[in-house]
């Protein structure tokens, strides 16, 4: 192919998207790069509570091509903290009642835990959620911790700095406090389904995550960047590409196209070169052998690191698997049906909510535009559908 790279299919698990203005850009994206499908990934929204309906909409428009998790509603915590797991377990019954194929959770990310009030993850508070999802089989992606730099003083990169992600003031919580309370979960159910993303943020410590992987079958990652993640992985190419040989029906394909816009840079919608650069990078690693360069200062929180990156030249078998196969495997090999009346019936729950999420974060802005318009394209839809 002109791109170098090989004709297998390829599916995204890791995709942001902030506004159903950015949908034809995105489509374009995927195109070009002969990204089949794609899983659109859902963050909590501090003025819009959810963008789960953007998603949807997406999915509306390419439903064999498009999967959704969707992520939870944070309000729970403000409204009735002390029985949010009930809450978020009933989440969950609504997120695929809708049409969503999973579930997305940031709350691991330690400036979420410090601006949420969100109780331990091994808590009792949360066991009715964790149980749902182990009962029904529904796929998690889980954001946990951050690059463990980001504790210290004297490695966090200037750009982790300024966007307040230096967790070493004691104001955060350890990163070691918070693998302690996942691995609580994984031992309480382990038969969840968990894709843990960002290679769970231990690309320096391969020994411990294959530990990870032995006691929990069901147990992934995916290779999300963090551009720390290469760097660490390309000081060890042997031992890295022997990794990845011996799990590779563990590890999933995700780029985190659309951090940019969702976090930065609004205005810009989904940028066609920032996310060419990731897939470039995610698969020149994968596929190429021996060592590469990419001019990374141009990724969104990529920054720079010094020397070149080296590919591992994985087998096709182990290729087309992280590609498509592991996820296929845990969402479906073609994303859920979606249900118009209760796609409706959450926007105009996400509407009536607002206001009473306003009572909670004075001086917050609450947007329901974006959710009027999701229902109003959904009740179209319906109404066609029913004629």
């Amino acid at each position: 192919m002109k791109d170098g790279f090989r004709d297998l299919p390829v599916v995204d698990a890791h995709v942001h998207f902030g506004h159903p203005a950015y949908m034809p850009g995105l489509q374009a994206i995927m195109q070009a790069h002969r990204v089949g499908k794609f899983n659109l990934v859902c963050t909590p929204h501090r003025n819009r509570l959810s963008l789960v309906p953007d998603a949807l909409y997406v999915k509306a428009h390419a439903p064999q091509s498009v999967y959704v998790f969707g992520g939870l509603d944070i309000s729970a915590l403000f409204m009735a903290p002390a029985s949010c797991g009930e809450s978020f377990a009933a989440c969950v019954d609504n997120l695929l009642q809708m049409g969503c194929d999973g579930v997305k959770m940031i709350e691991g990310k330690p400036d979420m835990r410090k601006n949420l009030p969100i109780p331990p993850f091994d808590s009792t508070v949360y066991e009715p959620y964790w149980a749902r999802l182990e009962s029904s089989g529904v796929p998690l992606i889980f954001h946990v911790n951050d690059p463990q730099e980001f504790w210290d003083a004297s490695l966090i990169p200037d750009w982790a700095r300024q966007r307040g992600w230096f967790y070493g003031d004691g104001t955060f919580i350890n990163n070691e406090v918070q693998y302690a309370e996942v691995l609580h979960v994984l031992e309480r159910h382990p038969n969840l389904k968990v894709i843990l993303a960002h290679f769970y943020f231990l690309s320096g410590q391969l020994p411990r995550l294959a530990d990870l992987f032995e006691r929990f079958p069901n147990l992934h990652v995916d290779l999300t960047p963090g551009i720390e993640m290469y760097y660490n992985l390309s000081q060890q190419p042997q031992a890295s590409r022997d990794f990845f040989l011996r799990y590779h029906e563990r590890i999933v394909f995700g780029t985190d196209i659309g951090a940019k816009a969702l976090l930065s840079s609004p205005e810009l919608g989904i940028e066609p070169d920032e996310s060419a650069l990731r897939i470039r990078l995610v698969r020149t690693f994968l596929e190429g052998e021996g060592e590469f360069r990419l001019d990374v200062g141009d990724g969104f929180l990529f920054g720079r690191f010094a020397g070149p990156f080296h590919g591992l030249g994985l087998t096709p078998q182990a290729l087309t698997a992280i590609y498509a196969g592991n996820f296929e495997r845990l969402a479906g090999s073609t994303p859920r049906p979606l249900d118009s009346p209760a796609i409706i019936a959450e926007c105009a729950r996400i509407q009536a909510v607002l206001p009473l999420m306003a009572a909670t974060q004075p001086g917050v802005p609450m947007d329901a535009s974006v959710a009027a318009q999701v229902a109003a394209y959904f009740s179209d839809q319906h109404r066609e559908e029913q004629a």
